[in-house]
């Protein structure tokens, strides 16, 4: 019975404390508590009125249709004035998840290629000689992985393409310059 007492009167005395505290705090002219209690109200109005706007939200721009330096370039391209149905050659498959190959002379030379964001569009890198490729006399290994090879630039009809050629330490491999320079620059309509 003593300690049921004791559990109660403990309860009572916690309850009234903080009835009091909380009776001090709200009557309290210290600036501190104030700024405390405001910063919770703001806090509480900018979470309703994050929820509010929901219905405020555009709906999602399709992409896939539009070419802008800023949009989404994944797709298959094919050279204007080619005709490469299949793309076997004058065609370039943009793939921004992962590798992908270009042919640079037909039935010979295919190399993977990755893509980063420029400013203006992309830069294309060398990776390494695709499956395909049957020439095995070129310095592959040679061939600079840090410095584009291509850029891409979105137009309104598809990309155009600008072909740098392979450097090696640093300078233009000019041996090698001319590999990719017929199939792959110019103006690309998406297929």
């Amino acid at each position: 019975m003593i300690k049921k007492t004791v559990i109660i009167v403990f309860a009572l005395l916690a309850f009234a404390c903080r009835n009091e505290n909380k009776e001090t705090s709200e009557n309290s002219s210290d600036p501190e508590v104030e700024v405390e209690s405001n910063e919770r109200e703001v806090d509480q109005e900018s979470d309703i009125n994050r929820y509010d706007n929901i219905d405020n939200l555009e709906e999602p721009v399709d992409t896939s249709k539009t070419n802008s330096a800023a949009g989404e370039i994944s797709g298959r391209y094919t050279k204007q004035g080619e005709m490469d149905g299949a793309c076997n050659c004058y065609c370039v498959e943009v793939s921004l998840t992962g590798n992908s190959e270009f042919c640079l002379q037909p039935d010979r030379m295919y190399i993977n290629v990755r893509f980063e964001k420029t400013a203006s569009g992309y830069d294309a890198f060398y990776v390494s000689p695709s499956s395909k490729n049957t020439n095995e006399d070129l310095p592959w290994e040679d061939f600079s992985k840090d410095e584009p090879i291509a850029s891409l630039e979105p137009t309104k009809t598809g990309l155009k393409l600008d072909w740098l050629g392979f450097k090696i330490d640093g300078q233009l491999a000019t041996d090698y310059a001319i590999f990719g320079k017929k199939t792959l620059e110019g103006n690309f309509t998406k297929s």
